[in-house]
């Protein structure tokens, strides 16, 4: 696939991506039944570390069962549109910029695949407790770390595509390639830090935000990113 092709499809999934992430907005029940940390329903059942507080968080009677239908609905958007759109998003914006540095493009897909896989991995712990709420110690550690390797991975290929956008030393692309890369480094300290702090997921929002105004800009003019399209 050519950088100029490679950019038209990104954008395609780009815009696919922020539909499906909009979309969760849309599923009515995914308000926490009990204490969540500040978080969404939806991040705080990801990362909850004992099956105590993902009782909290379900709380009891009309709630709980709203609540865990609007997950299970949530479940479905996330396997079925939102991770194959991002990943695609992702992987695409770092092959239309691969011919920039091939290992660094490379090594971004990669990471970007294997969360991918991790990511439906979580889908299938998530409905697991889900059906024996409030799950098991084992389940509830699997989900965490797991979670936790997932946003490791997706915050070093932002990384990778920043890189790649950096290398042109244009203004341009090093200041796409510098929003793009302090959003990663930001995501890169919360994994390390906290992940419960709210600001992990808008540091993530901010990087791929950036790295969408990029892709409408490589699909219109691939050359500003792209020397060889």
């Amino acid at each position: 696939m050519s950088p100029a092709a490679a950019w038209r499809w990104c954008l395609v999934v780009g815009i696919a991506t922020f539909i499906a992430s909009t979309a969760f907005g849309w599923i009515a029940g995914l308000a926490p039944c009990g204490p969540s940390g500040g978080l969404g329903s939806i991040i705080a059942f990801e990362l909850a570390r004992k099956p105590a507080e993902v009782a909290a968080l379900f709380g009891s009677g009309a709630c709980r069962t709203t609540l865990a239908a609007a997950q299970d609905r949530a479940l479905l958007l996330d396997g079925l549109a939102f991770i194959p759109s991002y990943s695609a998003f992702l992987i695409l914006a770092a092959a239309a910029l691969r011919r920039r540095g091939p290992v660094i493009a490379w090594l971004a897909i990669a990471a970007t695949a294997t969360a991918a896989i991790l990511d439906e991995i979580e889908g299938g712990l998530l409905h697991a407790i889900l059906r024996d709420l409030p799950g098991t110690q084992t389940l509830v550690d699997l989900l965490y770390w797991e979670a936790r390797a997932k946003f490791l991975l997706l915050a070093l290929a932002m990384l990778g595509t920043g890189a790649l956008l950096a290398a042109m030393r244009r203004a341009g692309p090093l200041i796409a390639g510098a929003i793009v890369s302090l959003g990663a480094l930001m995501s890169l300290w919360f994994v390390a830090t906290d992940m419960h702090a709210p600001a992990l997921m808008q540091t993530y929002l901010w990087s791929w935000t950036a790295l969408l105004v990029i892709v409408i800009i490589g699909a219109i003019w691939p050359r500003v990113f792209s020397t060889d399209s």
